[in-house]
């Protein structure tokens, strides 16, 4: 297993709306290829609060938005999904074998983090190569055993996460949740703990920003 993080410039759709319009900082959580040769984006916008009916309105207007739902709130963020039809590196990616793990868009371009093996890297290059995206490798590495979740944290977070433990309020407690998976509230409560951190500590990393919590 391997992360990388490519840098490409923006793709040509309502993302680049709302990053250089209205200097919106847009993350993408999840893309998805649909079968009309179009791409389905998770996503968080974050704006002023001033400008979001403003921007949202613009969203609308753009003839290759095909869908869009989302949810303002009183902060500035804006989480919703988007149907579009016009992003060749949106389709490149959503159609790897890799698992994107974020995209931060910036001024600059865009970082797409992903997660994959050999394999399905190179081919996510050559086909980025073949549609003649540019791009830069900014960062790849492997992964070490301990960075990794183990299959049994894999299982009992998702668990959690599905059955509402995470939510606010909690959908279920820590005691109903321990006799779902069969096992003790306290040895529950330590996996759970332990699965959170590694979880959060390889997020921080990767946003670089671990290394400033601790200046």
């Amino acid at each position: 297993m391997l992360e990388a993080v490519l840098q490409c410039p923006q793709p040509h759709s309502w993302i680049q709306i709302a990053a250089n319009r209205y200097s919106a900082a847009v993350e993408i959580l999840d893309s998805k290829a649909l079968p009309n040769d179009s791409v389905e984006h998770l996503f968080d916008i974050q704006v002023k609060p001033d400008l979001t009916d403003d921007l949202l309105a613009a969203l609308t207007r753009d003839v290759d938005l095909v869908k869009i739902e989302t949810v303002k709130s009183n902060s500035g963020h804006v989480y919703g999904s988007a149907t579009s039809l016009r992003c060749t590196v949106c389709m490149d990616v959503a159609r790897s074998k890799c698992f994107l793990a974020s995209v931060e868009i910036t001024s600059e371009g865009a970082r797409w983090t992903v997660i994959g093996n050999n394999d399905s890297f190179r081919e996510l290059l050559a086909a980025l190569e073949n549609d003649k995206i540019p791009f830069e490798v900014k960062m790849k590495r492997n992964f070490g055993d301990a960075e990794l979740l183990t299959g049994r944290q894999e299982q009992l977070l998702a668990i959690a996460f599905e059955r509402g433990y995470f939510d606010f309020p909690k959908k279920v407690g820590l005691e109903e949740l321990a006799a779902l998976a069969d096992v003790k509230t306290s040895t529950l409560a330590e996996i759970l703990r332990r699965g959170q951190k590694k979880i959060l500590g390889e997020y921080l990393t990767r946003r670089s920003l671990l290394h400033r919590s601790k200046e």
